[in-house]
């Protein structure tokens, strides 16, 4: 469960919506050529790439956290630490799925997890990701 989340940022106060539910979604994708460690670069298998399980992972964390956020908001990733742990080859279909377990003024963690069709997990851990103004946070790189 989390509570109201509001937070004074740059001198404006800064909302995010509030729920008295726990938020999860879930992301799928097939492993293919265009998503394995060979093509990261991250190994030379053709089996999924560490990156793109976290990236499907990053992709659930978002839908989660979508319901919380109001008009202009997006939340960044500031934190990682998963494992890896069953390879996935071509064909595999992986789903991901993010659930809030801590929200603590614009800072939101996950537990997020990987399966493949067979109920096997081939990876989990945590993700924190902070809500931020989309506009103020662009205007900040300049």
């Amino acid at each position: 469960m989390i509570a109201a989340a509001k937070q004074t940022a740059g001198g404006k106060d800064a909302h995010m919506k509030n729920t008295d539910t726990a938020l999860c979604a879930e992301k799928s994708l097939t492993v293919n050529e265009s998503n394995t460690a060979a093509a990261a670069k991250s190994g030379s298998l053709a089996v999924l790439g560490t990156p793109f399980m976290l990236a499907l992972m990053e992709e659930a964390t978002c839908a989660a956290a979508a319901p919380l956020l109001e008009e202009g908001e997006t939340t960044v990733g500031t934190a990682v630490s998963i494992t890896h742990d069953r390879a996935s080859g071509i064909g595999e279909r992986i789903t991901a799925r993010a659930v809030l377990k801590e929200a603590q003024g614009r800072r939101l963690v996950f537990e997020v997890s990987a399966e493949n069709e067979k109920g096997e997990k081939i990876g989990g851990g945590t993700i924190e990701r902070f809500a931020v103004d989309e506009k103020r946070f662009m205007a900040k790189l300049g």
